[in-house]
């Protein structure tokens, strides 16, 4: 009954304009890092690029991804296919933990064989070092800003994995620091604290993404129980079932109106219309299939 507060293709079009704006900072700053790790010989910018690369990859699979989980209804999927940004974001952890185990790997075998030769470290290679910081940071302030405006599982997600980019190059220029000043040993001590707080990141992905994946009830019923049972006219609700998907919770439940409006469909007609408001009010985009009953079936 009703539908969504932003429809598909607005939400569409939101979302893709995001990720093609982010998607060009991305590359810039992949490119950024390429050249300054080339000029300065240094493994750990370069290493840096390569993990950035992951933002762009994740933009454009955004995008690909965007022309599914859009799609109207069909015969096949009668909910949409929102799904398919939930599944997207759930795949974004999973960069996240091959992220975590590559740079923990790297920072492992410098201590048990530390480089021979440090990079040249240059002022080019710092002041590219830190504008790419300052585009990533823009990046994440932005795109979890539009997704939490959206409604986007995927934005949101992707700014998480942006944002654990920052935290990567940040520690790789405490690194390159730390080399020109003969601290060498301290580089890898830092980046396995980085691998840390980025496995913590694909961990609160997946405790976001996993319960949409398998149908759980994202609010109590007995919480949308009350906020119906404030809506003038309704005597009590059962059987309520709720789960979101692509942004959008879809609500079921069966309403027990009062004796003096179950036989009036207009005033019935009414009362539903704001059952819905109500919880669009609370919860956002809602999708909600009301089953009227009359007072005398509850409790049979």
């Amino acid at each position: 009954m009703g539908a969504p507060a932003n429809t598909n293709h607005d939400y569409k079009r939101g979302v893709q304009r995001v990720l093609l704006v982010t998607l060009i900072l991305n590359l810039l700053v992949v490119i950024g890092k390429l050249i300054a790790g080339l000029f300065a010989g240094s493994l750990s910018v370069i290493s840096d690029a390569v993990h950035s690369s992951v933002d762009s990859l994740n933009n454009i699979v955004g995008l690909v991804i965007m022309k599914y989980a859009t799609a109207e209804p069909d015969d096949e999927h009668p909910y949409g296919h929102g799904k398919f940004e939930t599944l997207a974001a759930f795949a974004i952890a999973g960069f996240l933990f091959v992220t975590c185990y590559q740079i923990a790997v790297s920072a492992i075998s410098r201590l048990i064989t530390p480089a021979e030769t440090p990079p040249a470290i240059s002022a080019l290679t710092i002041g590219v070092m830190v504008a790419t910081i300052i585009v990533n940071i823009f990046v994440t302030v932005y795109e979890h800003r539009e997704g939490k405006r959206l409604n986007s599982e995927f934005l949101i997600a992707d700014a998480v994995h942006t944002r654990s980019d920052v935290l990567v190059s940040f520690s790789v220029l405490i690194g390159l620091g730390l080399v020109k000043l003969g601290y060498t040993w301290l580089d890898p001590i830092i980046a396995l604290g980085i691998a840390v707080v980025i496995a913590w990141n694909g961990y609160k992905i997946f405790k976001s993404t996993v319960p949409v994946l398998v149908d759980a009830a994202p609010v109590p019923p007995i919480q949308i129980e009350s906020i119906v049972r404030d809506v003038t006219g309704v005597h009590s609700a059962h059987d309520i079932r709720s789960r979101v998907q692509g942004g959008t919770m879809f609500i079921e439940m069966h309403l027990h109106v009062l004796p003096e409006i179950e036989h009036d469909h207009v005033k019935t007609h009414d009362l539903t219309e704001e059952v819905e408001q109500r919880l669009e009010d609370a919860y956002g985009r809602v999708v909600a299939t009301i089953h009227v009953e009359p007072l005398a079936l509850h409790g049979s």
